[in-house]
């Protein structure tokens, strides 16, 4: 008897919530460049040679 009464009022619960309740923030502008991860590997230090460079070099290019 106990199980079905609480099954009830969590039922009741979520259908109260998924009406009343709040849906997360969609995220602006500013907050989705803040997340991208701009590195540079000159502010880490490392160099990379020509031969190098050209064999990862579709893989830095970005596609529009």
């Amino acid at each position: 008897m106990r199980g079905k009464r609480n099954s009830f009022i969590g039922s009741l619960a979520a259908g109260l919530l998924s009406i009343f309740g709040k849906s997360p923030a969609k995220p602006a502008a500013d907050d989705l460049a803040r997340m991208e991860f701009k590195t540079s590997t000159q502010r880490l230090g490392v160099r990379f040679s020509e031969k190098i460079r050209d064999v990862f070099r579709f893989r830095w290019i970005k596609r529009s």
